[in-house]
């Protein structure tokens, strides 16, 4: 196999394939990365929320949504606009607003519950100056998970209780004399009752932070489509194992398998055949993608080990 491989690609051929293999491990999770145009943290937090909820829509869009696709820019959007954005793409609102700085352990709770249900919000900070997504709860380090559209070295931040509390109390000011010292945040959620599309985990923040061979959106995709071809019958799908399961079950058989029919290949070692195959582990945790209760395994088994095949011998996906 390696000699016929070797014969397809010529030597400039191999060596573009090989520079792109290297730029896909380093690209960052899109669209959780992406920078905000001028005054559009609240468009660009707002789609940083509706990824989270399975909804793709860009800042301009949403700014367009709310009504300001020109005066955004020197104006932003504000709390009435992005309800209006939100619900033009099937997501509905509610606005936390507390008035007292002692009330703050009391919004901490509102938007921790809220987090808990796998559902983002959007936060005002800075002296009702900049919005920011809250896109999760970790609840062994008691961290929320933040995306700071204005930030260009991180994807992500974690904020302890102390950090959020302090970050997102805004005290008026001569710019802002009408508005009330407060805590304001916009709970996002589904208008159709379903469930967000990402769950957060700290290993999918790890993999969103460092990149992979294949975007999470990517093997999201992948990883719906091999359970949809593997479920028979779509309407118990509900009812069965999640496909994270199955795959942390069958990684040593299709590892095995692969590096068995692939001993020509010394390019990739089986450690890092590993840690992509974790990738789609991880992935498919945090999508709680299910398989039915009948599904057919052998397919699933079968699909995985071609796409890992593709990645082994260096094509792309």
């Amino acid at each position: 196999m390696n000699s016929q491989l070797g014969q397809t690609l010529d030597l400039p051929k191999r060596r573009n394939l090989k520079r792109r293999m290297k730029v896909r491990r380093r690209r960052l999770f899109a669209p959780l990365c992406e920078l905000q145009l001028p005054s559009h943290c609240g468009p660009c937090s707002l789609s940083a929320c509706l990824f989270i909820l399975g909804i793709s829509a860009t800042q301009r869009r949403l700014a367009a949504a709310a009504g300001r696709p020109v005066s955004v820019f020197i104006h932003g959007v504000d709390e009435v606009g992005l309800r209006r954005a939100a619900r033009a793409f099937g997501v509905k609102s509610e606005f936390v607003l507390l008035d007292e700085r002692s009330k703050g352990k009391e919004f901490v709770r509102r938007l921790r519950a809220h987090l808990r249900q796998a559902n983002p919000a959007i936060l005002l900070t800075r002296g009702f100056e900049h919005w920011v997504a809250v896109i999760g709860y970790l609840a062994p380090q008691r961290k929320f998970i933040i995306v700071d559209p204005k930030e260009k070295n991180a994807v992500f931040f974690r904020w302890s209780e102390a950090s959020l509390l302090r970050n997102a109390w805004n005290a008026s000011t001569e710019e802002n004399p009408y508005e009330p010292d407060q805590y304001f945040a916009i709970l996002l959620s589904r208008r159709d009752g379903q469930p967000a599309k990402w769950r957060v985990s700290e290993a999918w923040l790890r993999l969103c932070e460092r990149g992979s061979v294949d975007t999470a959106e990517g093997m999201a995709n992948d990883l719906g489509e091999m359970a949809a071809v593997a479920s028979p019958d779509e309407q118990l799908v509900e009812e069965g194992p999640h496909l994270a399961e199955v795959l942390a079950e069958n990684e040593d058989l299709i590892l095995d398998i692969i590096t068995h029919w692939a001993t020509g290949n010394g390019k990739l070692t089986r450690a890092e055949l590993r840690a992509f195959y974790r990738d789609y582990t991880t992935v498919a945790s945090s999508t709680g993608i299910r398989i039915s209760p009948d599904a057919d395994r052998v397919i699933l088994v079968s699909q995985l080990t071609a796409v890992l095949c593709s990645y082994w011998w260096g094509a792309r996906f």
